[in-house]
């Protein structure tokens, strides 16, 4: 008599012949995709790029093309398997290379066309549903040809280029590997969950709510979007004369708002905060490139101001958001902690100073331009000094609390932040200060309907 294979045998082989079919199907779309968008980026090239590379690209453009056509044409022909992995990989490998290509064309790490590199990488291996190994391979092997291929045949280049693409570059790779994984394994539970209630023979009611949540966790990759970014901002603590406390809440999974303070080698401390316009992922994208720019900035030249940072970050924010088709700007001040005074660029929400010898809160407004709007705001941009005594505390902030309004439409404004920091002042922690503005906001508020972030400094010698 032959032995039976057991239950779990059984379904975990149905589940590889699911997931090799989802795999081939899905790599189909991704060659359509690339029949169709990979000659129509020569629209966007014959805008933006130099005349005498247009034919050029327009090759590499054609043999891309060519290339993905004759993949639809295998996968269309051929059955579920194991190849529609090696058409993954290929995929990933022929369209990147053109870019990688383009880059080096166009001044190697000098060029932001390597953000291309991330609008391939992430619809491939977050649309095909396989493990994360896999998008952890195509991912880096993306990065080891720009790196090569830059390194060997590129210009010259600032070594910030280099740590700017390749910080971008490397946080997108993260990011493909957790949302690989966390749709894969999503997948696999769907699977089970199905294979369950067709063995037990659940009524039918019943399956279709339980395929339905299985379905909608698929999309929970946004939670882990979130944990990367909070993961990014920085630890409450003590810079020199300064203590620092703070707090970000999103309105959606993953926030606009951007705030950071830190200590570079060369002793000097500065602390950031701004407000991207609108929420969401492009938003987050846009506020980690931020704090990539700034943190290379001044870590490459202790003598650098905070205009002159501004200005630099500016250009950097402006051309990376050019190039993703993005039309996203900022608020933004940079600021240098002193000894004895902050000296302040930039333009964002006016600070609110209390000061400890008068029990009295300051106003203090700055002027400047906006972060992502034009190429050029060294003419618009100045330093501006804010001197602090000891004891005095300082309150940053976005425009969420000032603008959360409650039911009848009423917003807190700038009386009701100012009325809470001269009830909480001097009178409690810094860090119950922070909670308690924070918690004063959120009951005044009907419902948030963007991000809130505060930062509160103040000086203890």
């Amino acid at each position: 008599m032959t032995a039976r294979p057991p239950k779990e045998a059984l379904t975990g082989a149905r589940f590889k012949a699911y997931r090799d079919e989802l795999v081939h199907d899905w790599m189909k779309i991704i060659a359509v995709l690339g029949v169709f968008l990979v000659p129509l980026f020569l629209l966007l090239d014959y805008v933006t790029m130099p005349r005498e590379l247009l034919g050029r690209f327009a090759v590499y453009r054609g043999v891309a093309t060519l290339t993905s056509f004759v993949q639809l044409l295998l996968l269309r022909a051929s059955k579920p398997s194991k190849m529609a992995y090696v058409h993954g990989y290929a995929f990933n490998a022929i369209v990147c290379g053109m870019i990688v290509q383009m880059t080096v064309d166009l001044g190697g790490f000098n060029s932001g066309y390597y953000v291309g590199l991330m609008l391939v990488i992430f619809p491939v291996n977050v649309l095909l549903p396989w493990r994360s190994i896999h998008s952890a391979i195509n991912g880096l092997l993306t990065v080891v040809m720009y790196l090569a291929a830059n390194l060997l045949f590129g210009a010259e280049f600032p070594v910030s280029a280099l740590v700017n693409n390749l910080y971008f570059l490397l946080s997108s790779v993260l990011l493909i590997v957790a949302m690989s994984e966390t749709r894969y394994r999503l997948i696999q539970r769907e699977f089970g969950l199905r294979a369950e209630l067709e063995d037990t023979n659940v009524v039918l009611e019943t399956s279709r709510a339980d395929l339905k949540t299985a379905r909608d966790r698929l999309w929970s990759e946004m939670e882990v979007a979130q944990r990367i970014q909070t993961s990014l901002l920085p630890k409450n603590r003590r810079l020199g004369p300064w203590e620092l406390e703070a707090s970000m809440s999103p309105a959606e999974e993953v926030g606009g708002d951007y705030y950071d303070f830190f200590e570079t080698p060369h002793g000097e401390r500065w602390l950031a905060i701004g407000d991207v316009s609108g929420h969401g992922v492009e938003s987050g994208l846009v506020m980690m490139m931020t704090q990539t720019a700034i943190a290379t900035l001044v870590n490459a030249n202790p003598a650098r101001t905070p205009s002159d940072v501004f200005v630099h970050t500016n250009r950097v924010i402006r051309d990376n958001v050019s190039r993703l088709g993005g039309h996203r700007y900022m608020t933004l001040n940079i600021i240098r902690l002193e000894d004895d005074r902050l000296v302040i660029a930039g333009k964002h929400q006016d600070f609110f100073v209390w000061r400890a010898k008068s029990n009295t809160v300051e106003i203090i407004t700055n002027e400047g331009p906006w972060i992502g709007v034009v190429d050029d705001v060294r003419k618009s941009v100045e330093d501006q000094t804010l001197r602090l005594e000891v004891g005095d505390w300082l309150l940053l902030h976005t425009d969420g609390l000032t603008e959360a309004a409650n039911a009848s439409g009423v917003m807190f404004g700038e009386a009701g932040l100012r009325r809470v920091l001269t009830e909480v002042a001097g009178k409690v922690p810094l860090r119950e200060a922070v909670g308690l503005v924070r918690a004063r906001v959120e009951a005044f508020q009907q419902k948030q309907d963007d991000d809130l972030t505060i930062v509160m400094l103040r000086r203890v010698a």
